[in-house]
């Protein structure tokens, strides 16, 4: 799917949570849908086997999701499954994400460290990058300790990389 087509299903449901003020509880609906596939091997054969007939497919979310979800929610599954779109779930669900956020004056924040940081640090870093962004971040972080120490913050399609580990392969590349 393109990301057009994408942006134009979660343009969709987000007016739709917008207009009923559910924005915040189909955001995580979604994501937690996101993550049941992505964590279940074979809940994902099954949502993107192209000969599973729809009405299989909207069965088994129904049977999985039903007694979660919030109608609206469980609707737009349906037609996403309908129109064959089942498989572009995670792109529509970011999309979404962005919508939300941008809605909010919210930017989301990856800050992968070498060592896992502290409520203090994860509130410093939001404060910084926000005042840079003139937005409030939601801070997620990765522990990566093959960067060796430093930081690498990704924001959207912004990266700030202060990590050790490109310090010294720019060194290294400069002699």
């Amino acid at each position: 799917m393109s990301g057009g087509v994408s942006k134009r299903y979660a343009r969709a449901l987000y007016e739709v949570a917008k207009e009923r003020g559910l924005i915040d509880r189909i955001e995580a609906e979604l994501n937690s849908v996101v993550d049941a596939v992505k964590q279940n091997a074979d809940l994902e054969k099954l949502l993107m086997h192209p000969h599973i007939s729809s009405t299989a497919k909207k069965e088994l979310v129904k049977d999985l999701f039903q007694a979660h979800l919030a109608e609206e929610t469980m609707n737009f599954l349906n037609i996403l499954i309908e129109n064959g779109r089942e498989s572009d779930l995670s792109l529509i669900a970011y999309a979404y994400v962005q919508l939300a956020n941008a809605e909010r004056g919210i930017a989301d924040a990856v800050v992968t460290t070498a060592k896992a940081l502290s409520e203090e640090e994860k509130a410093q870093i939001a404060e910084r990058f926000g005042n840079v962004l003139n937005k409030k971040l939601r801070i997620h972080t990765v522990v990566d300790p093959s960067i060796l120490g430093g930081i690498v913050v990704k924001i959207g399609d912004r990266l700030y990389d202060g990590s050790i580990k490109t310090r010294l392969e720019q060194f290294a590349h400069q002699l």
